[in-house]
């Protein structure tokens, strides 16, 4: 089901639903990417009377509202909180993939965790840059030198077709073209200018220290691609051993591996303790 939210006057945010229960998962998705990104995940829980599968679009993305202003994951954040509390959504599992983990790890910078019943970091960083991403669990090295974030950047402003069909691939083991045209025509409706200052503003983050506070205090799962397992493996079990972490796939696993990607999410759903 397909909706829309006035949070205030400059932005409206569109998001789909499915499944009736009393558990909310709330799905933000990744760098110009939107909801409908979740579609796998939405399907599998239509109809349940125990979760309810919510999927949104953040603001300069899919069919939300594009304000020039607050382009920023710590903004997203912000939007997060108004929007659980618009749906009046209480004990939420959060669970963000890709870029949507920083706007998921700043919101329980800025918000705690309270209203938070779990985590699932799908396939994002804590860290944006790093000295090295040999063996750094990071996107981005702090000196560029590969010039991976400068493509990002100059790419989504100066050559966006080439930024949409370049990102697409990236993702995906097996780049189909009926993929490769959705996960393109997605990446479409984020305008250049969002794309860029989400992109450079997003390598600022370093959310750390908020992912090692939540070790053994709040349940969190952890999924990334299979070529980060070791890098992200590392970290883990330096800074935060209590976190469960699984790896497979490349880095939209969720949509291409989906019977994978939701038996171990349903499982991690079935161990959480029951709302107090």
């Amino acid at each position: 089901m397909s909706q829309y939210i006035a949070l205030d006057e400059a932005l409206t945010l569109h998001y789909r639903e499915a499944g009736a229960g009393d558990v909310p998962l709330v799905f933000t998705p990744g760098w110009t990417m939107a909801g409908e990104v979740f579609a796998r995940q939405l399907e599998h829980y239509a109809g349940s009377r125990v979760y309810r599968a919510i999927a949104y679009d953040p603001r300069g993305h899919g069919r939300s509202s594009k304000p020039t202003a607050g382009n920023t994951y710590p903004q997203q954040a912000r939007d997060l909180r108004a929007l659980l509390d618009a749906l009046k959504l209480r004990d939420v599992v959060l669970i963000g993939w890709s870029f949507g983990v920083l706007t998921q790890l700043a919101y329980l910078d800025q918000f705690g965790r309270d209203n938070i019943r779990a985590l699932v970091l799908i396939d994002g960083a804590p860290r944006t840059s790093a000295r090295s991403t040999a063996r750094e669990w990071a996107w981005y090295r702090r000196d560029d030198a590969d010039g991976r974030r400068q493509w990002f950047t100059m790419t989504a402003l100066e050559d966006p077709v080439a930024l949409q069909r370049g990102f697409a691939e990236w993702m995906l083991e097996t780049p189909a073209a009926p993929a490769l045209d959705w996960i393109a025509g997605m990446c479409a409706q984020t305008p250049g200018f969002v794309a860029a200052l989400l992109n450079e503003t997003g390598a600022y983050m370093n959310c750390e220290a908020v992912l090692k506070s939540l070790n053994a205090t709040l349940p969190t799962l952890i999924v990334v691609r299979e070529a980060w397992r070791d890098n992200a493996a590392r970290w883990v079990a330096a800074n935060a051993p209590a976190l469960r972490l699984e790896a497979f796939g490349k880095h939209l696993m969720f949509w291409e591996r989906a019977a994978q990607f939701n038996s171990t999410l349903d499982a991690f759903l079935a161990g959480l303790e029951p709302p107090a």
